[in-house]
């Protein structure tokens, strides 16, 4: 073996050195980096040489070859933000970002919106997931937009109510039905209050989004038997048979009915008789609401749970299914990837999902600058779908995934690369002097 070829080793050792620290100062510049996978090299010893002793035949080694430099796709640590739309992959997985000509595939979850609605990257790529038309998820991959408009108000329908009412109130009288409560300009709504032997509020909304405070009153007239009135304040409540408002203040009955209970107070017998002839000012005439105080009208179960029991009347839980408009106030990710809208009125609305891809091969996939990767033959095709199915990866929201870069092992690194380009830097130089003196020697 000559010296030349001695050089030749010890350069090709140089060679992977240099590699190697410069792929290690990639992994270290990019430590901050949002979704940042760490690369490794991975070296091979080059085709030996065959040589002949009188031992027989032996083989000499020819230096070292760069094999490949691999990702390291391990989970990087999850820290919180205060975007909600950051995003963070908990599991395998990448974000599918396109240009509106190509897909790109992206572990860093730095999204925000734009003036348009679109969820977008840092770099201005469209985010991909599945669109939502009032609150249900469509099944096509699209730019995932969110509608930054106000939900226009819905009307209540239903009024749901669970309570307890008092097995121990009085039912010798019933003054309640005594009261004028069907011209809009008789007793007040005070008045129904005091008389009866419970009374409770709920808020509704007219077909405009305007909310009114209907009182709901209840009178024992019997010893399982109760009736019961729902009242609003005549002065919001254009009556046609005055062709006018009520008087503020008077109560004016727009629904009502009977109940009875068993000798266990459970609700066995429901009535309601509706009002018509009125509206609410410049809403929609003759709102209906169906009372659900635990059955309907044909003794079928609903849910809510008026019971008769000892103790005092309290109602329990009162819920309706109207609302106002409402404002955008903010966002939220779970972690199947469905973003909710929050609205000023309290309700809340699907607006897409996040979609994620999953490759045969990560290994396979192409780096292209930017935090991003794209497919390839060795990647072969993503398979796109929703999170935590298919075997891809949670979503954390408010959260982003830092880089996966270990400092401390880089410098362990570091410092054997350094060491291994030193040594084989003294090698060239002893071939280099030996060199020398054979050729002083000639």
């Amino acid at each position: 073996m000559s010296l030349f070829t001695t050089m030749n080793v010890a350069s090709s050792g140089l060679g992977a050195s240099s590699t190697s620290l410069s792929v290690i100062g990639d992994n270290i510049a990019n430590i901050n980096t949002t979704g940042y996978k760490a690369n490794r090299t991975e070296f091979s010893d080059q085709l030996p040489q065959n040589i002949y002793g009188s031992g027989g035949p032996s083989q000499l080694g020819t230096g070292v070859g760069l094999t490949r430099i691999s990702t390291l796709f391990g989970q990087g640590s999850i820290t919180s933000t205060d975007n909600a739309l950051d995003m963070a992959i908990g599991g395998d997985g990448f974000f599918v970002v396109s240009d509106s000509v190509s897909d790109f595939y992206t572990r860093a979850g730095e999204f925000f919106l734009d003036d348009e609605g679109f969820v977008v990257s840092a770099e201005g790529l469209n985010l991909q997931g599945y669109n939502a038309t009032n609150g249900v998820l469509g099944g096509t991959l699209d730019d995932l937009q969110i509608d930054l408009d106000a939900i226009a108000p819905a009307e209540t329908s239903t009024i749901t109510m669970s309570a307890n009412l008092s097995a121990e109130a009085d039912f010798a009288t019933t003054p309640v039905a005594a009261l004028v409560l069907n011209t809009g300009t008789g007793d007040t709504l005070e008045d129904a209050a005091n008389q009866a032997d419970f009374a409770t509020s709920v808020t509704v909304y007219d077909s405009l989004g305007v909310a009114h405070e209907v009182t709901v009153v209840f009178e024992r007239t019997g010893t399982n038997d109760w009736d019961w009135y729902a009242l609003v304040d005549a002065g919001e409540a254009e009556i046609t048979a005055l062709g006018s408002t009520g008087t503020a203040g008077s109560a004016y009955q727009i629904s009502g009915g009977t109940m009875t209970f068993d000798t266990s107070g459970n609700l066995t017998a429901f009535t309601q008789t509706d009002t018509t002839g009125f509206n609410f000012e410049g809403a929609s005439a003759d709102p209906a609401y169906v009372f659900d105080f635990g059955i309907d009208t044909a003794g079928n179960p609903l849910d809510g749970q008026v019971r008769m029991n000892n103790g005092e009347s309290a109602v329990t839980a009162v819920t309706q299914d109207g609302y106002g408009t409402g404002i955008l106030l903010n966002l939220s990710v779970n972690t199947s990837g469905i973003v909710t809208g929050v609205y000023s009125n309290g309700e809340e609305l699907i607006m897409g999902q996040v979609a994620l891809a999953r490759f045969q091969s990560n290994q396979g996939l192409d780096r292209v600058g930017g935090n991003l990767y794209r497919e390839t033959i060795d990647s072969n095709s993503p398979a796109i779908g929703a999170p935590d199915t298919g075997g891809r990866g949670t979503i954390a929201g408010n959260a982003l995934e830092r880089s996966n870069v270990d400092l401390e092992e880089q410098f362990v690194e570091m410092i054997t690369s350094q060491r291994s380009y030193q040594a084989n830097a003294r090698v060239v130089n002893t071939a280099n002097d030996t060199l020398q003196e054979l050729v002083n020697l000639v």
